[in-house]
Parts: structure tokens; sequence; C-alpha cells
């Protein structure tokens, strides 16, 4: 266990660990080692905790580290999905390698549990390719079958437009959510009730408090009084691009980046 993975671990019996660099390269890691995929809900309350324990080494770890979540953010022209818990990430089984280029393979069931029903079809099922994963930092290749190709550029999994729209998932215009800026409190929350969209993915009994706790320690320690901005990617026009949600620092104004 690192240095962080312990700190980050204190007072827990069934410890968290860190993985660092390409999400579709570890995400295989993490399953084999019996581990979930955080999402922000576990992540986020995590620093909830923190903040409200006021204990300074948790607020360090939890606070003051960035983490990419198990969210998935999915951008098409002027339209944004936002799914927690994202099946399409926690499914990924490695980098497949053709001729054609890099594709993410994604289990098909997986695939499938993600997608509004009857639209799995728009989803090309392969029976057998060699795929790429991490373990203990080395690269490993193994079989793998019934699996789903997503084209991968190594910032994002492409999806076609009508994938786009296969995913469970809300689409929203991007013009009806405040993003590329950090936000104020009351454009986040109001009263109990999360009204930002990206937020509202999370669990509000989670969000209001985390809101709250976040705008006093980041008022007090940095001056910040605008916090938990959301960024996202330019609008792709011809495909639709996939990327994981990540979470910033305290001190990087705990904003939710989609880049």
């Amino acid at each position: 266990m690192n240095v962080l993975d312990a700190r980050l671990n204190k007072c827990f019996v069934l410890p968290f660990k860190t993985y660092s660099g390409s999400i579709p390269l570890n995400v295989p890691a993490i399953s084999k080692d019996g581990r979930v995929f955080a999402g922000g809900n576990i992540v986020l309350g995590q620093r909830l905790a923190a903040l409200e324990s006021e204990d300074k080494d948790k607020i360090d770890c939890w606070g003051n580290n960035y983490f990419y979540l198990a969210d998935l953010a999915l951008a098409l022209e002027d339209l944004i999905a936002f799914q927690h818990d994202s099946p399409l990430l926690r499914g990924m089984v490695g980098v497949v390698e053709t001729s054609d280029g890099s594709y993410v393979a994604v289990d098909a069931k997986v695939v499938e549990a993600a997608v509004k029903t009857g639209t799995y079809g728009l989803f090309k099922s392969h029976n057998s390719e060699t795929a790429t994963y991490l373990r203990d930092g080395e690269r490993q290749q193994e079989q793998v079958s019934n699996v789903v190709l997503f084209p991968y550029d190594g910032c994002s999994i492409k999806f076609t437009p009508d994938q786009f729209n296969a995913v469970d998932a809300i689409a929203i215009k991007r013009k009806d959510m405040i993003h590329g800026r950090d936000l104020e409190e009351n454009e986040i929350v109001k009263g109990n009730k999360v009204i930002h969209p990206a937020w509202k993915m999370y669990n509000s009994e989670m969000v209001v408090p985390l809101v709250r706790k976040t705008f006093e320690y980041n008022r007090r320690k940095f001056g910040y009084n605008e916090n938990m901005g959301l960024y996202l990617p330019s609008e792709p026009q011809d495909n639709a691009e996939g990327r994981a949600l990540c979470v910033g620092g305290l001190g990087n104004w705990s904003w939710l980046v989609a880049r």
C-alpha cells in the first residue's frame, strides 16, 4: 500500500486503493482486484466526511487530491448527457489495437445494461479480441470475448449520434446549464434542493452539505467565493465523445471537469 492509500484509508476496514494512468488500461485491473471503480457518490461522500471531521490529514487526502470518477460525460454538438456510476466505464476490459486504430473494449452485457431498452442493436459485439491492460504497472494482454469496441483517441471514446441517443441518460443543451466558470453557492443548491444539472446526478443528501462545507472551507482557506464549476469539452460535430468526469481538489476550486 502506498503512502496516499494508507492515508486515504485512515480508520477504514475495507481499504481504498489508488490507480494511476489511463482509465481504459486501469479499469480491468480494478475489476480483477475485486474492487469497484468509484463514482462521485463515494469519493465526494468521503470528501464531505473529511470536511465534517475537520481532520487535517483526511482533508489533505480527500480534499487536496483530484480523482477521476466512474461517472460518464457524453457530448454531442450542443448536448451533454451524464451517467453516474456508468456501466460503460466500469465495464471496460482493456484497449484493443487494430489496423484501424485503438479501441476500448467494453463487456457487451454491460453495454446492454447501460442503454435504453431496444437500442442494443446499435452496438456491434465482437467474439474474440486481444485486449491490453495494466496490472501492477505492467502491461498485460488477455483474450476477451463478447465485447463492444469503441474508437479511442487517448482522451475520449467515440459514439455515433444514434449511440449517443441510446445511452440511458438524459441529454441537456449546454445553454441550459452554467458551465465554463466556477459557481456561486446558490447556482448549485437552493435550500435542500440541488439545481445544477451536473451535480443533480449525485445523491442530494450528500451534495447539499458538501456544497456548504466546500464553500465554507475554501472561503476560509483560499478566499474563494465561487467553487465547483462544470468544465466541458468542445462541441464534437460528427461523433459523440465520452469521458470520465474528474473532480478537482479544494485548492482547484473543486471543479467537475470532462476535458
